[in-house]
Formats: C-alpha cells, sequence, structure tokens
C-alpha cells in the first residue's frame, strides 16, 4: 500500500522585503495572512518522492537547486526525486539574486534560513509517512473563476488586459475552470487533500503579505473538512487570471483585485473540493515514479539591435522609482527588460521539467508560467493517468507561450524569454519523461 507524509512550515519573510510580479519595486508593509511550504511525500517502500508547494512568486533555479541538494542530503533521496513548485502569489517575495531581478529578496540570512526549513519540512513529511489509500477526482467550479487574460482586439491586435477603451473581439483561448483534487485516506492520521487549480494568484495586490486566494483555498478546506490537511498546486496558467473583461468596467472594478475576492476564488476552489471529497475514484497502482530533466530553448534575441534605445528607456524607468507601470505600461517594460537582459543571456536557455507519479496520478512540474493549452497537451500524452500540473517547478525562467501564441505576439509573446519552437520541445520531451511512468 501506498504511504504519505505531511508538513507544513510558516516561512513568512520579514517586513521590508520587496514583494514581487510587478516591474516596480513593493516593501511589504504589514501581513494579511503567513506565507506556507508545504512538503507531501509519497512512497511505495522503495522509491519515495517529496513535492513540496511554496507560497513565492518564484524560485530561481539557483536556489531550487540549493534546496533539493539540501533535502536530498538530509533524507536520503535522490534530487531528482524532489520537486520545489512555488504557487505564484503575487503579494511574496520572489527568491533569486537582486542582480537577476528588479524585485528579488534581497535578505540572505533568510534565504538561508528558508533553505534549511525546506529540508525540515521534506524530513518532517518523510517522518509522517502512514499508509494511505489514494483516490482523485475533479470537477468545474460552480461559476468560472479563471479567463484567458489575451483577448483579440479590433484596434490593437493581440492584448493581455486589454484597456476598456479597445473593441473586443474574442478570446484567444479559453481557461481551464476545473479543480484537481487527489485524497490520500490515513488511518491514525489527518488525510491529506492535493488540490490543483490554474490560473493566476494575483488578485489582493498592494504591499501587505499574503498567500492570495490558493492560502484562502487551503484554509476553506480545512475547515469544511476536519480531519485534512491541505496542499495547493497552482496549474499551468500563464496566459489566465481571476478577471473577465468582456463584462462591463464597472462590474470589473468591484470584483476585480481585492481580498474580498481572493477570499471568493478560494471558496469556489473549496466548495468544489468539498463536494469531490467523498466521490473520489480510487488508484490501482501502487507505484512511485519520479524523474526530472532540463532541456534548452534558444534564448529569444529578436530585436537586440534596439540594445541601447531599450537601456535608456529603463534607466529613465528606474531612476524615477517609479511605483506603477506608468504611461509606458508593462507590455512596453517586458519587452525593454528582455532586450537590456540579451546582453549577459546565454545562447540556449534551461527548461526544468519533472514528473512524479503516485497511484494513478502524475504530477507534472514546469519551471515557469505554462500556458493553459499545455495542460491538454500533456494530459494527452497520459491519457489513463489523473493529472496535475504545476508552475514554476524546479525555476522560475518566465513565460512558456504556446507556438500559436508567438504567431499572435502580445505581452507574454512579446517578452518571453524562448523561441516558437519551445512548445514542441517541451511537449516532446514530456513525452520521453513519462514514457516509463
Amino acid at each position: 500500500m501506498l504511504k504519505a507524509g505531511y508538513c507544513r512550515l510558516d516561512v513568512t519573510p520579514p517586513l521590508g522585503s520587496d514583494l514581487s510580479g510587478y516591474f516596480y519595486r513593493r516593501d511589504a508593509r504589514g501581513i494579511i495572512d503567513p506565507l506556507y511550504i508545504i512538503a507531501l511525500a509519497v512512497s511505495d517502500g522503495e522509491e519515495t518522492a517529496v513535492m513540496i508547494a511554496a507560497d513565492f512568486i518564484g524560485i530561481d533555479m539557483e536556489h531550487c537547486s540549493r534546496i533539493r541538494a539540501a533535502v536530498s542530503e538530509r533524507t536520503g533521496l535522490p534530487e531528482d526525486h524532489v520537486t520545489v513548485s512555488a504557487l505564484h502569489q503575487h503579494t511574496a517575495p520572489c527568491i533569486t539574486t537582486p542582480e537577476k531581478r528588479l524585485t528579488a529578496i534581497r535578505d540572505e540570512k533568510y534565504v538561508d534560513v528558508l533553505i534549511r526549513k525546506f529540508a525540515d519540512a521534506a524530513v518532517m513529511a518523510k517522518d509522517d509517512l502512514k499508509e494511505a489509500q489514494v483516490s482523485a477526482a475533479a470537477a468545474p467550479t460552480a461559476e468560472p473563476i479563471a479567463f484567458v487574460r489575451r483577448y483579440f482586439t479590433k484596434e490593437e491586435g493581440v492584448m493581455t488586459n486589454p484597456s476598456s477603451k479597445l473593441t473586443l473581439l474574442g478570446r484567444c483561448a479559453e481557461a481551464d475552470n476545473t479543480v484537481r483534487l487527489v485524497k490520500f485516506a490515513r488511518d491514525g492520521a489527518n488525510d491529506i487533500a492535493l488540490i490543483n487549480f490554474a490560473t493566476h494568484p494575483d488578485v489582493v495586490s498592494g504591499y501587505l503579505i499574503s498567500a492570495d486566494w490558493p492560502g484562502y483555498a487551503r484554509k476553506y478546506v480545512e475547515e469544511s473538512l476536519p480531519g485534512v490537511s491541505a496542499i495547493f498546486f497552482t496549474g499551468f496558467q500563464g496566459d489566465s487570471n481571476h478577471i473577465d473583461f468582456f463584462k462591463p468596467k464597472e462590474e470589473r472594478l468591484v470584483n476585480g483585485s481585492n481580498l474580498d475576492h481572493s477570499r471568493f476564488m478560494g471558496r469556489q476552489v473549496a466548495n468544489t473540493v468539498t463536494s469531490l471529497w467523498n466521490r473520489t475514484e480510487p488508484s490501482v497502482s501502487e507505484k512511485v515514479f519520479a524523474k526530472s530533466v532540463v532541456i534548452y530553448n534558444r534564448t529569444n534575441d529578436t530585436d537586440a539591435e534596439k540594445y541601447d534605445e531599450c537601456k535608456k528607456i529603463l534607466d529613465d524607468y528606474r531612476a524615477s522609482n517609479a511605483t506603477s507601470h506608468g504611461e509606458l505600461g508593462i507590455r512596453d517594460l517586458a519587452y525593454v527588460t528582455r532586450i537590456v537582459n540579451l546582453r549577459t543571456a546565454p545562447i540556449f536557455r534551461p527548461v526544468p521539467l519533472s514528473a512524479v507519479g503516485f497511484g494513478d496520478v502524475v504530477f507534472a512540474g514546469i519551471g515557469g508560467e505554462a500556458f493553459t493549452a499545455y495542460i491538454a497537451s500533456v494530459k494527452a500524452l497520459v491519457p489513463d493517468r489523473f493529472l496535475i500540473t504545476a508552475v514554476c517547478t524546479n525555476g522560475y525562467e518566465g513565460y512558456f507561450p504556446t507556438e500559436e501564441a508567438f504567431s499572435q505576439g502580445g505581452y507574454e509573446a512579446d517578452s518571453s524569454l524562448f523561441t516558437p519552437t519551445l512548445e514542441k520541445e517541451v511537449v516532446g520531451a514530456f513525452r520521453e519523461l513519462l514514457a516509463g511512468i
């Protein structure tokens, strides 16, 4: 019989820490709710894997490698049996070096303690292993709470989060509003709910630390199902968020980026989990499988000759100590940042991929923000398995658009560090990674 173990640790950073997610600095001035790292261990008696979900916007490959090495040293597990996934909340820090990102955690003492806590969580989850019956189920939320944020417009072509002045012709794709639940029923210990949903955790905003709606989803599940411990993974969501731009502007402002809407989204996810709890289908397999790989895609060097022009724009913007995107706009800021960073960029850029199998479940992680369409692409590789996807896993390398999205353009495609061959290379690598699962 499979075994599962759980651990949750508070890793809320000190006030003054940078909150990431935009192109201007925000220092944390208070705490709405704490940030956690949560570790889930699974074992079949021969193979053991640990999946860690962390309330950060991202953790770069360098720091993920440090974490995985620390976990491996403390637990004795191979490093490719350890996955580290950031949930991508925009009211949380980015764990990377300041040289790599404008808004990065700058407190190295905190980072050192954080890495130790990742290892602690893995050790305690492994020590908590108990026999568990694994089962799974999926269903959409009662009403849509995720929407693809890329729209065809009459005036400007494809736009992300378009202005109300533009005429919308349609969405570029459809979001995935499916809540996926994996249930670990354990004797003599709390049951475990692994929850998966795909859209941006960028609802709260502001200067206060928060785990946003994924944190509320965990909280409400545990309140609704006493004796259950929850872990959440953000699914492939690079082109989706919580705003339906086909709704009138006044309605979007009322129900848009605020704490009440974050709680509403968490409640929608939790209600779906609760409704599925006694309707899950048990797994037949009892094997654990874990493997990871790093592939390389050529760096997007389009418009590299515009370096001097873009460098001046970016320097002027940063010198202004801006507290908003201002007239430049997020699309242009992302674009000029990509051009400027080309001076030190590698010719080929890494893409971390990982897979963990336990029971009839497959966990597929990617080291960045994959577009929603990747969910269906990976699912097609394992049609008989229950698929959980996770962004920002074992790295944080930016947007992973589809080939079609690259041809359409827009904020994510223009700012992506990769080239249009990315989708085929990623899906091909997942095919090989999952072949033996």
